[in-house]
């Protein structure tokens, strides 16, 4: 990857999902980042379970007022306490709401045990609106324990000092509702960003980078830390994709796989395996090319090495050869100036 390249948030998602060779490039990116690219990723999960909670809330609250328009006798709330008598003067009131898979419970008598009970029902149920009578208790799949809302924190913020069946029933309206509406969701999406999700992520990247560490181990690659916390980070990207779809999936029609957790952890394990393997393989491919390339250079010397050496010798045999022609030239011409030196002798002789 090209050092200039700025990758954007999309482009890490994808890269993140469906090519495992990008992952050494990711690695390479600084901590810091990488936990910017996961708090936004889980910003975005915790916006569509937000809204999905908020929205079962205004249900359960719809089904609530048709409740208590049809089947409750009176009710009464002063100094921040809920008092609700059916028209059956059952102690508690169970409303089951098959549309938003969410169970509904009302019980405002002030006695311990029966409250306890309420709130045990409460905990064992995926989806449940618990109604008491200083309180009121919502818990659904996401959220790790129930969050609980009193009753004299909302009269205080809205205003409110006693209200009967009626004024119940006019309070349980959209256009009521609507202003409590966008602070539940406000509420839920801090909860749920900064206190749910985002640190439970964050000690499971923790956990797989230890899981990515012994792969690396494994395969004989030494591997910084930062390296691998980054790696971990990025392999978790399809979980909580798929953890956004099974959220909104099971909000709406009720279905669960059981081992969920274990698929969402197994899924990162594998792309954290396969992206170190791959990384390990690259790794190999530049090591053989490097050698490849370290003895083709010595090749290339040797080849220089030898064209010397013949250059050498070349140049050697040409001197040589100069030089017995020099000689071969003297001879001859020492040889003619002799015999130029013999014939007046000769002559002289006759």
């Amino acid at each position: 990857m090209d050092k200039e390249e700025k990758l954007t948030f999309w482009k890490k998602l994808k890269f993140s999902i469906f090519d495992f060779e990008k992952y050494q490039d990711l690695a390479l990116e600084k901590i810091i980042k990488t936990i910017g690219y996961i708090a936004i990723l889980v910003l975005i999960f915790s916006l569509i379970v937000s809204g999905i909670m908020t929205y079962k809330v205004y249900g359960a609250c719809k089904s609530i007022r048709e409740y208590i328009d049809e089947n409750i006798e009176t009710i009464d709330f002063a100094d921040n306490k809920l008092n609700v008598v059916s028209k059956q003067m059952d102690e508690k009131t169970v409303i089951e709401d098959e549309k938003l898979k969410t169970k509904i419970i009302i019980m405002t008598l002030n006695d311990e045990e029966k409250i306890n009970e309420a709130i045990e029902e409460l905990n064992s149920s995926e989806n449940c609106i618990l109604i008491l009578n200083d309180k009121i208790m919502i818990k659904n799949e996401v959220l790790t324990k129930p969050i609980a809302y009193s009753y004299n924190a909302i009269a205080e913020r809205y205003n409110i000092n006693t209200i009967n069946k009626q004024e119940a029933v006019n309070l349980l309206s959209y256009n009521t509702l609507k202003p409590l509406l966008f602070v539940l969701y406000g509420l839920f999406l801090v909860y749920i960003f900064l206190i749910a999700y985002l640190p439970s992520v964050l000690v499971d990247i923790i956990i797989l980078s230890v899981f990515a560490y012994i792969v690396s181990a494994i395969a004989r690659m030494k591997i910084k830390y930062s390296a691998l916390y980054n790696i971990s980070a990025y392999s978790l990207t399809l979980p909580i994709i798929l953890n956004i779809i099974y959220v909104i999936v099971q909000a709406f029609t009720g279905f669960q796989i059981k081992y969920f957790e274990v698929m969402y952890t197994t899924i990162a394990s594998i792309y954290i395996a396969t992206a170190i393997l791959i990384i390990r393989s690259d790794t190999i491919k530049k090591q053989i090319e490097l050698t490849r390339i370290v003895a083709e250079q010595e090749k290339v010397r040797e080849e220089l090495k030898r064209r010397e050496e013949e250059e050498k010798k070349q140049a050697e045999r040409e001197r040589q050869k100069k030089e017995e022609e020099k000689k071969h030239k003297k001879e001859k011409k020492e040889e003619k100036d002799d015999n130029l030196g013999e014939q007046p002798e000769g002559n002289m002789c006759k």
